[in-house]
C-alpha cells in the first residue's frame, strides 16, 4: 500500500513536471521576444535600391514574424496572441517585397 501511494505520488509529480515546464517555456520564449521586438530594424529606415540591407531588413524581420508565429502556435495564451494575426500579416507582405526585390536568403 506504501509502495503504491509512493508510486502514485511520483507519476504525480512527473506529470505535473511535463504540464509546468511548456507553460515556463512560453514565459521564457514571450520575454525573450518582448526584449528583441524593440531591436528589430526598421523597413522604413532601409532603401529598396541598397538592396543588401534592404534584404537583410526584410528577412530579419520575416524570421521574427515566423518565431512570433511559431510561439503563438505552442502558446496559445501568450501575450503575444494578440499581436499574432499583424505579425502574419506583415510576414506575408515582407515575404512579397522580398521576392520583388528578388533577395536571396541568408542562411
Amino acid at each position: 500500500m506504501i509502495a503504491g501511494a509512493v508510486a502514485g505520488l511520483a507519476g504525480l509529480l512527473i506529470s505535473s513536471w511535463h504540464v509546468a515546464a511548456p507553460a515556463a517555456d512560453c514565459a521564457v520564449e514571450a520575454a525573450m521576444l518582448a526584449k528583441e521586438q524593440p531591436e528589430l530594424p526598421r523597413l522604413e529606415v532601409a532603401s529598396p535600391a541598397d538592396r543588401p540591407p534592404y534584404c537583410i531588413t526584410l528577412e530579419t524581420v520575416m524570421a521574427f514574424a515566423g518565431r512570433v508565429r511559431t510561439h503563438v502556435a505552442r502558446c496559445p495564451s501568450s501575450d503575444f496572441a494578440a499581436a499574432a494575426a499583424d505579425w502574419s500579416r506583415r510576414w506575408n507582405d515582407y515575404v512579397k517585397l522580398f521576392r520583388r526585390y528578388r533577395c536571396k536568403r541568408t542562411r
